[in-house]
Protein backbone atom coordinates (compact mmCIF):
# COMPACT_ATOMS: atom_id res chain seq x y z
CA UNK A 1 0.00 0.00 0.00
CA UNK A 2 1.16 3.52 -0.76
CA UNK A 3 1.85 6.09 1.95
CA UNK A 4 -1.51 7.47 3.04
CA UNK A 5 0.12 10.56 4.54
CA UNK A 6 0.39 12.16 1.10
CA UNK A 7 -2.78 10.58 -0.31
CA UNK A 8 -4.68 12.89 -2.65
CA UNK A 9 -8.12 13.80 -1.29
CA UNK A 10 -10.55 13.14 -4.15
CA UNK A 11 -14.06 14.52 -3.73
CA UNK A 12 -17.01 12.90 -5.50
CA UNK A 13 -20.42 14.49 -5.93
CA UNK A 14 -23.49 12.29 -6.10
CA UNK A 15 -24.55 13.09 -9.65
CA UNK A 16 -28.15 12.26 -10.51
CA UNK A 17 -28.60 9.15 -8.37
CA UNK A 18 -31.39 7.85 -10.62
CA UNK A 19 -28.81 7.51 -13.38
CA UNK A 20 -25.62 5.44 -13.66
CA UNK A 21 -23.61 7.81 -11.45
CA UNK A 22 -23.78 5.79 -8.19
CA UNK A 23 -23.03 2.57 -10.07
CA UNK A 24 -19.89 3.83 -11.82
CA UNK A 25 -18.69 5.59 -8.66
CA UNK A 26 -19.05 2.57 -6.39
CA UNK A 27 -17.70 0.10 -8.95
CA UNK A 28 -14.67 2.37 -9.38
CA UNK A 29 -14.03 2.38 -5.64
CA UNK A 30 -13.75 -1.42 -5.67
CA UNK A 31 -10.35 -0.83 -7.30
CA UNK A 32 -7.69 -1.59 -4.67
CA UNK A 33 -4.96 0.22 -6.62
CA UNK A 34 -7.09 3.37 -6.75
CA UNK A 35 -7.70 3.32 -3.00
CA UNK A 36 -3.95 3.08 -2.45
CA UNK A 37 -3.50 6.38 -4.31
CA UNK A 38 -6.27 8.55 -2.91
CA UNK A 39 -8.63 9.24 -0.05
CA UNK A 40 -12.21 9.29 -1.42
CA UNK A 41 -14.72 11.80 -0.05
CA UNK A 42 -18.28 11.26 -1.31
CA UNK A 43 -20.95 13.95 -0.90
CA UNK A 44 -24.10 11.83 -0.87
CA UNK A 45 -26.74 10.24 1.38
CA UNK A 46 -25.30 7.06 2.86
CA UNK A 47 -28.63 5.25 2.62
CA UNK A 48 -28.74 5.81 -1.16
CA UNK A 49 -25.20 4.53 -1.55
CA UNK A 50 -26.05 1.41 0.47
CA UNK A 51 -29.21 0.93 -1.59
CA UNK A 52 -27.10 0.97 -4.76
CA UNK A 53 -24.60 -1.49 -3.27
CA UNK A 54 -27.42 -3.87 -2.30
CA UNK A 55 -28.85 -3.56 -5.81
CA UNK A 56 -25.45 -4.30 -7.38
CA UNK A 57 -24.72 -7.16 -4.98
CA UNK A 58 -21.48 -6.16 -3.29
CA UNK A 59 -20.35 -4.16 -0.27
CA UNK A 60 -17.87 -1.40 0.54
CA UNK A 61 -16.75 -0.11 3.97
CA UNK A 62 -17.91 3.48 4.44
CA UNK A 63 -16.82 6.01 7.02
CA UNK A 64 -19.81 8.30 7.60
CA UNK A 65 -18.82 11.85 8.58
CA UNK A 66 -20.57 15.20 8.91
CA UNK A 67 -17.72 17.27 7.47
CA UNK A 68 -14.28 16.85 5.91
CA UNK A 69 -12.66 17.73 9.25
CA UNK A 70 -13.56 14.17 10.28
CA UNK A 71 -12.27 12.34 7.21
CA UNK A 72 -9.96 9.36 7.66
CA UNK A 73 -7.26 8.63 5.11
CA UNK A 74 -7.38 5.15 3.69
CA UNK A 75 -11.17 4.92 4.06
CA UNK A 76 -14.13 5.73 1.83
CA UNK A 77 -15.50 8.80 3.56
CA UNK A 78 -19.13 9.81 3.07
CA UNK A 79 -20.12 13.37 3.96
CA UNK A 80 -23.80 12.83 4.68
CA UNK A 81 -25.56 16.09 5.53
CA UNK A 82 -28.75 15.24 3.65
CA UNK A 83 -32.09 15.25 5.46
CA UNK A 84 -34.84 12.99 4.08
CA UNK A 85 -33.18 12.31 0.69
CA UNK A 86 -35.44 10.99 -2.09
CA UNK A 87 -35.50 7.25 -2.70
CA UNK A 88 -33.61 6.09 -5.78
CA UNK A 89 -35.80 5.17 -8.76
CA UNK A 90 -33.41 4.12 -11.50
CA UNK A 91 -34.12 5.64 -14.90
CA UNK A 92 -36.55 8.30 -13.68
CA UNK A 93 -36.27 12.06 -14.08
CA UNK A 94 -37.08 13.52 -10.67
CA UNK A 95 -36.80 17.14 -9.51
CA UNK A 96 -36.15 16.11 -5.89
CA UNK A 97 -33.22 14.02 -7.06
CA UNK A 98 -32.06 17.03 -9.07
CA UNK A 99 -32.17 19.13 -5.90
CA UNK A 100 -30.10 16.50 -4.09
CA UNK A 101 -27.55 16.58 -6.93
CA UNK A 102 -27.23 20.35 -6.56
CA UNK A 103 -26.77 20.14 -2.79
CA UNK A 104 -24.00 17.63 -3.37
CA UNK A 105 -22.30 19.83 -5.99
CA UNK A 106 -22.57 22.90 -3.74
CA UNK A 107 -21.00 21.07 -0.80
CA UNK A 108 -18.25 19.55 -2.90
CA UNK A 109 -17.37 22.79 -4.66
CA UNK A 110 -17.24 24.65 -1.34
CA UNK A 111 -14.78 22.13 0.11
CA UNK A 112 -12.75 22.24 -3.12
CA UNK A 113 -12.64 26.03 -2.97
CA UNK A 114 -11.61 25.96 0.69
CA UNK A 115 -8.84 23.43 0.05
CA UNK A 116 -10.42 20.69 2.15
CA UNK A 117 -10.25 18.33 -0.81
CA UNK A 118 -7.60 18.39 -3.55
CA UNK A 119 -9.70 17.60 -6.63
CA UNK A 120 -13.37 17.07 -7.49
CA UNK A 121 -14.81 14.39 -9.79
CA UNK A 122 -18.47 14.78 -10.75
CA UNK A 123 -20.72 11.96 -11.99
CA UNK A 124 -23.29 13.06 -14.60
CA UNK A 125 -26.37 15.12 -13.76
CA UNK A 126 -29.66 15.55 -15.59
CA UNK A 127 -29.71 19.21 -16.60
CA UNK A 128 -33.50 19.35 -16.68
CA UNK A 129 -33.96 17.74 -13.26
CA UNK A 130 -31.44 20.01 -11.54
CA UNK A 131 -32.86 23.33 -12.69
CA UNK A 132 -34.40 25.37 -9.86
CA UNK A 133 -34.41 28.83 -8.30
CA UNK A 134 -31.03 27.91 -6.75
CA UNK A 135 -29.47 26.37 -9.87
CA UNK A 136 -29.94 28.18 -13.17
CA UNK A 137 -26.87 27.07 -15.10
CA UNK A 138 -26.27 25.08 -18.26
CA UNK A 139 -24.39 22.47 -16.24
CA UNK A 140 -21.56 21.75 -13.82
CA UNK A 141 -18.98 23.86 -15.64
CA UNK A 142 -20.91 27.13 -15.52
CA UNK A 143 -21.76 26.71 -11.84
CA UNK A 144 -18.20 25.80 -10.85
CA UNK A 145 -16.87 28.73 -12.89
CA UNK A 146 -19.12 31.04 -10.87
CA UNK A 147 -17.70 29.73 -7.58
CA UNK A 148 -14.00 29.07 -8.27
CA UNK A 149 -11.45 31.73 -9.28
CA UNK A 150 -10.39 31.75 -12.93
CA UNK A 151 -12.07 31.54 -16.32
CA UNK A 152 -13.07 28.03 -17.28
CA UNK A 153 -12.90 26.32 -20.64
CA UNK A 154 -14.29 22.86 -21.27
CA UNK A 155 -11.49 20.57 -22.46
CA UNK A 156 -12.13 17.00 -23.55
CA UNK A 157 -9.13 14.75 -22.91
CA UNK A 158 -8.19 11.21 -23.94
CA UNK A 159 -4.86 9.45 -24.38
CA UNK A 160 -4.44 10.62 -27.98
CA UNK A 161 -6.61 13.70 -28.29
CA UNK A 162 -7.45 16.98 -26.54
CA UNK A 163 -10.27 19.21 -27.74
CA UNK A 164 -11.31 22.59 -26.30
CA UNK A 165 -14.08 24.96 -27.36
CA UNK A 166 -14.26 28.65 -28.22
CA UNK A 167 -18.00 28.56 -27.46
CA UNK A 168 -19.75 25.95 -25.37
CA UNK A 169 -23.44 25.39 -24.63
CA UNK A 170 -25.02 28.06 -26.83
CA UNK A 171 -27.32 27.88 -29.88
CA UNK A 172 -25.53 27.56 -33.21
CA UNK A 173 -27.18 30.83 -34.26
CA UNK A 174 -25.19 32.66 -31.55
CA UNK A 175 -21.77 31.22 -32.35
CA UNK A 176 -20.50 33.80 -34.83
CA UNK A 177 -21.50 36.79 -32.70
CA UNK A 178 -19.79 35.20 -29.68
CA UNK A 179 -16.36 34.90 -31.32
CA UNK A 180 -14.13 37.96 -31.58
CA UNK A 181 -10.39 38.23 -32.18
CA UNK A 182 -9.81 39.17 -28.54
CA UNK A 183 -11.90 36.19 -27.42
CA UNK A 184 -9.76 33.88 -29.55
CA UNK A 185 -6.56 35.41 -28.15
CA UNK A 186 -7.69 35.11 -24.54
CA UNK A 187 -8.82 31.50 -24.94
CA UNK A 188 -5.66 30.41 -26.71
CA UNK A 189 -3.36 32.10 -24.17
CA UNK A 190 -5.23 30.49 -21.27
CA UNK A 191 -5.25 27.06 -22.91
CA UNK A 192 -1.57 27.34 -23.79
CA UNK A 193 -0.85 27.97 -20.10
CA UNK A 194 -2.99 24.96 -19.16
CA UNK A 195 -1.01 22.70 -21.49
CA UNK A 196 2.26 23.89 -19.98
CA UNK A 197 1.20 23.83 -16.32
CA UNK A 198 -1.34 20.99 -16.12
CA UNK A 199 -0.03 18.68 -18.84
CA UNK A 200 3.69 19.60 -18.69
CA UNK A 201 3.99 20.15 -22.44
CA UNK A 202 6.88 22.57 -22.81
CA UNK A 203 6.07 24.05 -26.24
CA UNK A 204 2.50 23.02 -27.08
CA UNK A 205 1.23 23.06 -30.66
CA UNK A 206 -2.37 24.23 -30.99
CA UNK A 207 -4.73 24.00 -33.98
CA UNK A 208 -7.86 26.13 -34.40
CA UNK A 209 -10.77 24.93 -36.51
CA UNK A 210 -12.59 27.42 -38.70
CA UNK A 211 -15.94 29.01 -37.93
CA UNK A 212 -17.25 28.59 -41.49
CA UNK A 213 -17.04 25.65 -43.92
CA UNK A 214 -13.65 25.49 -45.69
CA UNK A 215 -12.51 28.45 -43.54
CA UNK A 216 -14.81 30.63 -45.64
CA UNK A 217 -13.08 29.76 -48.95
CA UNK A 218 -11.21 33.05 -48.98
CA UNK A 219 -14.39 35.04 -48.43
CA UNK A 220 -16.55 33.24 -51.02
CA UNK A 221 -18.68 31.61 -48.30
CA UNK A 222 -18.04 34.12 -45.49
CA UNK A 223 -15.26 36.26 -44.02
CA UNK A 224 -15.44 35.34 -40.33
CA UNK A 225 -12.26 33.31 -40.37
CA UNK A 226 -10.43 35.83 -42.53
CA UNK A 227 -11.41 38.82 -40.41
CA UNK A 228 -11.65 37.32 -36.91
CA UNK A 229 -9.69 34.10 -36.48
CA UNK A 230 -6.72 34.58 -38.84
CA UNK A 231 -5.65 37.97 -37.37
CA UNK A 232 -5.83 36.53 -33.85
CA UNK A 233 -3.68 33.55 -34.87
CA UNK A 234 -1.11 35.87 -36.46
CA UNK A 235 -0.92 38.01 -33.31
CA UNK A 236 -0.60 34.96 -31.07
CA UNK A 237 2.06 33.42 -33.27
CA UNK A 238 4.05 36.66 -33.19
CA UNK A 239 3.93 36.55 -29.39
CA UNK A 240 5.50 33.08 -29.37
CA UNK A 241 2.43 30.85 -29.07
CA UNK A 242 2.58 27.90 -31.48
CA UNK A 243 -0.96 28.16 -32.83
CA UNK A 244 -2.03 27.31 -36.38
CA UNK A 245 -5.13 27.53 -38.57
CA UNK A 246 -7.90 28.19 -39.12
CA UNK A 247 -8.32 24.66 -40.48
CA UNK A 248 -11.41 23.42 -42.26
CA UNK A 249 -13.02 20.98 -39.86
CA UNK A 250 -14.45 18.53 -42.42
CA UNK A 251 -11.18 16.80 -43.31
CA UNK A 252 -9.14 17.62 -40.23
CA UNK A 253 -9.99 14.50 -38.22
CA UNK A 254 -10.52 12.07 -41.10
CA UNK A 255 -7.03 12.80 -42.41
CA UNK A 256 -5.54 12.28 -38.92
CA UNK A 257 -4.19 15.84 -39.06
CA UNK A 258 -5.20 16.16 -35.40
CA UNK A 259 -2.35 13.83 -34.37
CA UNK A 260 0.17 16.58 -35.13
CA UNK A 261 -1.18 18.87 -32.39
CA UNK A 262 -1.32 18.87 -28.61
CA UNK A 263 -4.72 20.59 -28.60
CA UNK A 264 -7.47 21.25 -31.12
CA UNK A 265 -9.73 24.24 -30.46
CA UNK A 266 -13.16 23.98 -32.07
CA UNK A 267 -15.35 26.99 -32.77
CA UNK A 268 -18.52 25.43 -31.37
CA UNK A 269 -19.74 22.46 -29.36
CA UNK A 270 -20.60 19.80 -31.96
CA UNK A 271 -17.68 20.70 -34.23
CA UNK A 272 -15.35 19.51 -31.49
CA UNK A 273 -17.31 16.95 -29.50
CA UNK A 274 -18.67 14.87 -32.37
CA UNK A 275 -15.20 13.85 -33.61
CA UNK A 276 -13.87 13.58 -30.04
CA UNK A 277 -16.60 11.18 -28.93
CA UNK A 278 -16.38 9.25 -32.18
CA UNK A 279 -12.68 8.66 -31.64
CA UNK A 280 -12.56 8.44 -27.83
CA UNK A 281 -16.02 7.69 -26.42
CA UNK A 282 -15.90 5.70 -23.21
CA UNK A 283 -12.29 6.71 -22.50
CA UNK A 284 -12.64 10.49 -22.59
CA UNK A 285 -12.66 12.99 -19.74
CA UNK A 286 -14.28 16.41 -19.43
CA UNK A 287 -11.71 18.66 -17.73
CA UNK A 288 -12.68 22.14 -16.54
CA UNK A 289 -9.46 23.95 -17.39
CA UNK A 290 -8.45 27.48 -16.43
CA UNK A 291 -9.55 27.42 -12.79
CA UNK A 292 -7.57 27.58 -9.54
CA UNK A 293 -8.98 24.16 -8.59
CA UNK A 294 -9.24 20.85 -10.47
CA UNK A 295 -12.50 19.26 -11.59
CA UNK A 296 -13.10 16.40 -14.01
CA UNK A 297 -16.07 14.30 -15.12
CA UNK A 298 -16.76 11.39 -17.50
CA UNK A 299 -17.57 11.95 -21.17
CA UNK A 300 -21.17 10.66 -20.93
CA UNK A 301 -24.51 11.48 -19.37
CA UNK A 302 -26.85 9.85 -16.85
CA UNK A 303 -27.77 6.97 -19.22
CA UNK A 304 -31.20 6.46 -17.66
CA UNK A 305 -31.91 3.61 -20.09
CA UNK A 306 -29.30 1.34 -18.46
CA UNK A 307 -29.35 2.74 -14.91
CA UNK A 308 -29.53 0.07 -12.23
CA UNK A 309 -28.80 -2.78 -14.64
CA UNK A 310 -25.17 -3.25 -13.63
CA UNK A 311 -23.86 -2.89 -17.17
CA UNK A 312 -22.50 0.68 -17.18
CA UNK A 313 -18.81 0.96 -18.11
CA UNK A 314 -16.57 2.58 -15.50
CA UNK A 315 -13.74 3.33 -17.95
CA UNK A 316 -14.44 7.02 -18.52
CA UNK A 317 -15.07 7.60 -14.82
CA UNK A 318 -11.83 5.89 -13.84
CA UNK A 319 -10.01 7.99 -16.44
CA UNK A 320 -11.58 11.09 -14.85
CA UNK A 321 -10.24 10.14 -11.43
CA UNK A 322 -6.73 9.35 -12.64
CA UNK A 323 -6.56 12.50 -14.80
CA UNK A 324 -7.61 14.68 -11.87
CA UNK A 325 -4.86 13.18 -9.71
CA UNK A 326 -2.29 13.46 -12.52
CA UNK A 327 -3.09 17.14 -13.05
CA UNK A 328 -2.92 17.76 -9.31
CA UNK A 329 0.60 16.27 -9.15
CA UNK A 330 1.79 18.04 -12.32
CA UNK A 331 0.43 21.41 -11.24
CA UNK A 332 1.94 21.06 -7.78
CA UNK A 333 5.34 20.15 -9.22
CA UNK A 334 5.19 22.96 -11.80
CA UNK A 335 4.26 25.57 -9.20
CA UNK A 336 7.04 24.39 -6.87
CA UNK A 337 9.58 24.59 -9.69
CA UNK A 338 8.35 28.04 -10.67
CA UNK A 339 8.68 29.30 -7.10
CA UNK A 340 12.21 27.91 -6.81
CA UNK A 341 13.34 29.16 -10.20
CA UNK A 342 16.33 31.51 -9.79
CA UNK A 343 15.64 35.15 -10.61
CA UNK A 344 17.64 36.49 -13.55
CA UNK A 345 19.45 39.78 -13.03
CA UNK A 346 18.23 42.80 -14.94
Amino acid sequence: MKDKKNSIKVGFTSGDMNGIGPEILLNSLKNIELLSLCTPVIYAPLKNLKYTLDHLGFDLPFNKIKSTEQLQKGKINVVDSFKNPPQISFGSLNKDMGALAFDSIRNGVKDLKDGKIDVLVTPPINKEAIQSDKFQFMGHTDYINSEIAGNSTMMMVSNDLRVALLTEHIPISDVTDSITSSHVENKVNALNETLVRDFRIEHPKIAILSIDPHAGDGGVIAENDKKIVAPAIKKLHNSGVLVYGPFSADGFFGSAEYKRYDLIIASYHDQGLVPFKTLSFGMGVNYTSGLDRIRTSPDHGTAYSIAGKGVASIDSFLCSIYLAMDIYRRRKAYDELSQNKPQTSQ
